[in-house]
């Protein structure tokens, strides 16, 4: 199996089973503890219908939306993930020029494998930095004035990562 052969998301996953390593797979892969909120999130979208609307002229669809004053082209956009490296070499680098390239927001993670200077430097396109406060104010404040000098749109702050996840999975791995 390989890119041109995935037509869903699982495919894509047994895909990434196959060609990443087991830890690094398991990482993107799973969940914190007994992966119960992996569970219902997954549940979720798969009790959701996408119905379409019969009858209805579909020529031109316009999926653009404006997000922090940037207008995307579509109503989706990269959230932030740590280490990317481990899953591409060129890690956060590749997925904002994925994202300049169809044009919707990138979101760096603070704790990214590439610095905010390199991705700013790579993509034009609208980006976004995700903070996790750090116990030293002097840290969160530089990656807080870099991310700003570098010309990021927005910030995301995230307040519920206080400790690492109890990853069950990777215990068993």
């Amino acid at each position: 199996m390989n890119l041109k052969d995935c037509y869903n998301f699982e495919d894509f996953r047994k895909l990434a089973k196959k060609k990443l390593p087991s830890p690094i797979f398991h990482y993107i892969d799973g969940g914190s503890d007994d992966e119960s909120t992996l569970r219902r999130n997954t549940d979720s979208f798969n009790d959701c219908d996408l119905v379409p609307n019969v009858l209805a002229s579909v020529g031109k669809p316009d999926l653009s939306t404006t997000l922090f004053g940037k207008k995307i082209d579509m109503p989706i956009f990269l959230s932030p993930a740590a280490m990317q490296r481990l899953y591409h070499p060129d890690g956060d680098r590749a997925s904002a020029r994925a994202a300049e390239k169809f044009n919707t927001f990138y979101s760096m993670s603070s704790m990214g494998n590439n610095t905010i200077e390199e991705v700013s430097n790579i993509s034009g396109g609208p980006k976004l930095f995700q903070l996790y406060v750090h116990k030293d104010r002097s840290i969160s404040d530089d990656l807080i004035d870099r991310s700003r000098r570098s010309g990021f749109d927005a910030m995301c702050l995230t307040v519920d990562t206080l400790v690492a996840g109890n990853r069950e999975k990777d215990h068993r791995t």
